[in-house]
């Protein structure tokens, strides 16, 4: 048997993860919310957050939101499940990123991330439905949006970076 290279571990992990997703949602590719919400996420990419040592500190699953109406529905009217999903929030140029939870059932972790793909800040444990504002530390092109928790559960801080893949 081959020994198999980081590139083949990744394609599999992405494959296992992606058939999870597809067989936990089921045939119109979206899972239920366990509160009763929308649908969750649909599953376009796979984010991993990564210490500075290069360790995976977490893998998920993501919804892209990459034009303006995505990106200004975010996660309106659905509560994620798990630690397993989120939503990743892609611009067109690096700015100060400016978030709030209006219409948005659950409390969420909003991480900052830069260009270069590094960790600029974390809003945790966000207020659901609420208009507060949580903004960027810096200039961000990515936002990543998972259950809250997230960030102190798999010990994300700033100057961790984050990988993504698309998966359609």
């Amino acid at each position: 048997m081959a020994k198999a290279n980081q590139r083949d571990i990744w394609n599999l992990a992405v494959l296992v993860v992606g058939g999870l997703i597809a067989w936990a949602a089921g045939p119109d590719g979206l899972a239920p919310a366990q509160t009763g919400a929308k649908p969750v996420i649909r599953s376009d990419g796979v984010v991993e957050m990564m210490k500075p040592d290069g360790s995976v500190a977490a893998t998920l699953a993501v919804e892209i939101a990459e034009t303006p109406e995505a990106r200004g529905r975010g996660l309106m009217g659905r509560a994620l499940g798990d630690f397993m999903a989120g939503m990743l929030f892609i611009f067109e140029t690096p700015q100060t990123q400016t978030f709030w939870m209006r219409n948005t059932p659950g409390s969420l972790d909003m991480i900052f991330i830069d260009a270069g793909g590094k960790v600029l800040n974390v809003a945790a444990h966000t207020t659901p439905l609420s208009d507060q504002l949580y903004s960027s530390a810096g200039p961000a092109l990515y936002v990543l949006e998972a259950r809250a928790g997230f960030a102190e559960r798999f010990g994300i801080r700033p100057g961790d970076a984050m990988r993504w893949r698309r998966l359609r």
